[in-house]
């Protein structure tokens, strides 16, 4: 796998630690709102769980694209070798302008995924 600015910048062992970023996130999200139905807590209280659905689509997405938000912020990739620092401006701005993107669907994700939370356990519970 090589580094591709704006497109790839990190290799499959990365991708399995944003999998599993996502993955953890949404069984937080799953505790929480049974938490928040179990304990009989105020249906407001379900808006807190947009962090850990946006967690769990950050990790989801990153994953799915082979692509570091917070490498593409700190200027650096890793495709397998290490951490390697990017030295061309126009490959960071193509990174840094992918991880605006990214972080723009993961927020709407987190969002949309607390909205259906909040009208399935309003409605349906």
């Amino acid at each position: 796998m090589e580094y591709q600015p704006g497109v790839c910048n990190i290799g499959p062992t990365q991708q399995r630690r944003r999998l599993l970023l996502g993955v953890g996130s949404l069984l937080v999200a799953a505790v929480y709102v049974a938490a928040v139905v179990a304990l009989a807590w105020p249906r407001w209280a379900l808006i807190a769980s947009v962090v850990p659905l946006y967690g769990a689509a950050m990790g989801a997405l990153q994953y799915r694209e082979r692509f570091c938000i917070g490498f593409a912020g700190m200027g650096v990739f890793d495709v397998g070798d290490g951490a390697n620092e990017i030295q061309n401006e126009a490959a960071l701005a193509a990174d840094r302008k992918k991880a605006v993107r990214l972080n723009a669907k993961a927020m709407a994700l987190g969002v949309a995924g607390t909205v259906v939370v909040f009208v399935a356990v309003t409605y349906l519970l």
